[in-house]
Order: C-alpha cells, then sequence, then structure tokens
C-alpha cells in the first residue's frame, strides 16, 4: 500500500476486494476504514514485517494446490455441499481468526502460520493467548488440515452440547476420519495434531485407555470435568500422564468410527454423507472394537 497516500490507497483496497474487506475490517481487524484510518495504518506498518516472513516461507504458494485436491475430494463424497468459490489469503492480528470459511470463500490467516519456531509466538502477550503446545501447530501444513476441518464444520456443524462422552468422543471421531478421506497423503500426526511422541504413546496404551473408559460408566457420562479432560487439547493428559495428549478421546473416537466403517459391506464403506447422519450410539452398538 502507499503509506504516504494511505487513505486513498485503502479505499483501492476496499474497491478490489469488496466483499472480503467487510469481515476483514469489520470482523478481524474491528476497525472502521472511514473512521480510524490511523489506526488501520498503524496495524499496517506494525505487521508488515510478518507478511514480509510470510512471503519467504511461500506457505500460501505451497497450500494452494493441496487445498485444492482436498476440495475436490470433499465434493466426491459430499456433492450437495457448494464448494468455497475462493482462497484468501490475509494478514490479520495474531490474536484472531487463522482460518475461516465466509461468503466470499475460504479466509486463511497466514500470521497463524508461520512455522512453530517464530519468534512471533513467544512474545509474553502472545505466550500468554497461544501457549506452545498450541503454537507448535502454527505451521505451513497446518493450512490444508485446518482449512479442511472448516469447511467440515460449515457443511455439518458439530454439535456436543449434553451428550454423552461416547457421543462426543465419536462425532469428533467422524470428523477425524473424514479428514483422512479427503487427505490420504497426510501424516496422522499432522491430521490428529498430536506430536509423533505422543501418537506412539497412545498407540502404545490405548487398550489401558480404552479400559479406563469404558470403567465405572464413564463413556456415559455428561459430566463437563470428565469431557474436558479427555476431549480438550491440553499438554498432558489428567488422567493418564505427562506422555499422552489431553485430547486422546479424538483418536479414541477415530479409531471406533475407524473400524465400523471398515465392517460395513458395499457402498457405506465410502459414503461419507451416510457416516455424519448415523448416530454415534448406533455406530458404538454395531461395532466390533479390538482395543
Amino acid at each position: 500500500m502507499d503509506t504516504l497516500n494511505f487513505e486513498a490507497s485503502l479505499s483501492q483496497l476496499i474497491q478490489q476486494y469488496p466483499q472480503f474487506s467487510a469481515d476483514y475490517f469489520d470482523r478481524i481487524l474491528m476497525l472502521s476504514p472511514k473512521k480510524e484510518p490511523k489506526k488501520i495504518r498503524a496495524f499496517y506498518q506494525a505487521y508488515l514485517p510478518i507478511y514480509q516472513a510470510t512471503q519467504k516461507i511461500q506457505a500460501s504458494q505451497k497450500a494452494t494446490s493441496e487445498i485444492e485436491e482436498a476440495l475436490r475430494r470433499f465434493h466426491f463424497y459430499f456433492p450437495a455441499y457448494i464448494l468455497p468459490k475462493r482462497l484468501i489469503y490475509f494478514i490479520g492480528p495474531l490474536e484472531t481468526y487463522g482460518n475461516v470459511v465466509t461468503k466470499d470463500g475460504v479466509a486463511i490467516g497466514l500470521q497463524l502460520y508461520l512455522g512453530a519456531e517464530s519468534s512471533w509466538y513467544y512474545s509474553e502477550q502472545i505466550n500468554t493467548i497461544y501457549p506452545t503446545y498450541i503454537s507448535r501447530q502454527f505451521a505451513p501444513p497446518y493450512i490444508v488440515v485446518n482449512t479442511l476441518q472448516n469447511v467440515l464444520n460449515d457443511y455439518q456443524p458439530i454439535s456436543t452440547n449434553g451428550k454423552q462422552l461416547i457421543e462426543q468422543m465419536i462425532e469428533i471421531g467422524k470428523r477425524q476420519y473424514i479428514l483422512e478421506q479427503c487427505l490420504p497423503t497426510t501424516s496422522d500426526t499432522l491430521l490428529l495434531g498430536y506430536t509423533a511422541n505422543q501418537l506412539k504413546a497412545i498407540k502404545e496404551n490405548e487398550g489401558d485407555i480404552w479400559t479406563f473408559l469404558s470403567s465405572q460408566n464413564r463413556l456415559f457420562s455428561v459430566d463437563p470435568n470428565l469431557t474436558s479432560a479427555i476431549l480438550t487439547e491440553a499438554p498432558y493428559n489428567d488422567y493418564f500422564g505427562e506422555d499422552i495428549p489431553g485430547n486422546v478421546g479424538k483418536y479414541i473416537g477415530y479409531k471406533i468410527v475407524s473400524s465400523w466403517m471398515q465392517q460395513q459391506n458395499g457402498k457405506s464403506k465410502s459414503d461419507l454423507v451416510l457416516l455424519l447422519k448415523t448416530p454415534a450410539l448406533t455406530i458404538f452398538n454395531q461395532v466390533k472394537l479390538d482395543f
């Protein structure tokens, strides 16, 4: 932008992106171009180094073709869904959206994909908002995964409020299974958001984890303390120790759904619309588990 003629340059930007500019200024920057151009200019100057950093790593160029391929697969499984028309890359405040579906397309905030080692994530303020176990996922490969997660949630928002632990795990597991089908070459660690050591520890201890969850009626609990401890992202798990991540329930739910899908006959093996529609308890009652 022309910082010497900033307001005119800002007006041209809005004309160039008439739909997304409303989302960008109202929802992301939360600043009015007409009333607060000086604050927008200050943001521009403060975040220009972040924009330059994203240009060096070329995250958007690498992600675009992968997103397009993943969306083609998603359309194959969910043909009724109208795919986003555009991929919009932007730079926003570190504290705000990194990936969101808008009326204009999928908007991807590259400020949250600079790489886990980026110094931008280690200031006292930002590290308070995004502790290291969160910011380690602020890397370019997560752009595609996060985009598909949000497209899937746009197609059918997940609803877990008030549901039993087993229902919540399976609903989350459905989405993990769908991600895997749309991103068949993506590693399990990226799809699940675990470190390699966390995933290894879960697989080594999945029998004990399942025994704990399936005892004392825990699977059918609606206790928010239990569901939070099993489903909320955290660096370690309150029940299973430092090697197991907080949201271990994501893996358990995925394993249940994956087993159920493998046990289906014929077309239903690839019918992901049917998978989403099938009640979680129906899946649980029908599946033969091998924990």
